[in-house]
């Protein structure tokens, strides 16, 4: 039990917390670091008989904000924040497209005070080819839609983990439709080719007034898919899915 208590006290005193900065009228947290990790091809075994593996989509976890007990309490009075929004951003062939956005609801004032703890420390995020977004049945399909023979060849991690700063300056509606964070990756339909660089932009949200808090600001960190191969699937060779 002694050990344990230590181990928990150790883990807080670890804890790198955002610092909440109030000057006048500007409010901002300073020092936030938002690493991202786990980032993982997802492999389909495709063919009559598996005899071939095309990519179905790639995940990868961000790591969210740390802000103490304290700081969100007063952001929370203040500001009325309650969640974080994230929106993901592809750049592919010089061309930026929003793929879409998630937000991740954080504890109220009782969370702090001994009634249960809701302060999620990251959020998981899936990219899918479109031949296995819509549905389950795409994704166990032995011939995929839309004649889908890709296999991502390079994917990586770009730029170093850099702290930096959110300012909660203006109160903009965010209408866009977000996807709430649950145990599952979030799923993004990437389209045909995955192929481009990902860039993730977080702003403190109000869940129920649908506004932000702040503009979004882009983290350091970006996944890059730099290059795709075709694979051969003989024995998939003029069978359309449906007929599976």
């Amino acid at each position: 039990m002694k050990a344990f208590f230590l181990t928990f006290l150790i883990t807080l005193s670890c804890t790198k917390y955002a610092h909440l900065s109030s000057e006048g009228l500007s409010t901002s947290l300073k020092n936030i670091e938002m690493p991202l990790s786990d980032l993982d091809e997802i492999t389909w075994p495709v063919g009559k008989w598996k005899d071939a593996k095309v990519s179905q989509s790639f995940t990868f976890i961000i790591t969210l904000p740390k802000i103490s007990p304290e700081d969100f309490e007063k952001i929370h009075e203040q500001k009325g924040m309650n969640a974080w929004v994230l929106r993901l951003i592809l750049n592919q062939n010089n061309k930026t497209q929003d793929l879409g956005s998630l937000y991740v609801p954080l504890g109220s004032k009782k969370v702090f005070r001994g009634h249960g703890q809701n302060f999620p420390n990251s959020a998981a995020v899936k990219v899918f080819y479109s031949a296995a977004y819509p549905s389950e049945r795409f994704r166990f399909s032995n011939c995929p839609a839309f004649n889908h023979r890709k296999r991502i060849s390079h994917l990586s991690i770009k730029n170093e983990n850099t702290v930096f700063e959110l300012s909660f300056d203006q109160t903009l509606n965010y209408s866009d439709k977000a996807q709430l964070v649950e145990f599952a990756p979030t799923a993004f339909n990437g389209g045909d080719s995955l192929t481009g660089e990902y860039f993730i932009e977080i702003a403190p949200y109000n869940v129920e007034k649908k506004v932000i808090l702040g503009a979004f600001k882009r983290i350091p960190q970006y996944i890059e898919v730099s290059g795709e191969e075709s694979i051969n699937v003989p024995s998939c060779d003029g069978v359309h899915p449906e007929n599976q």
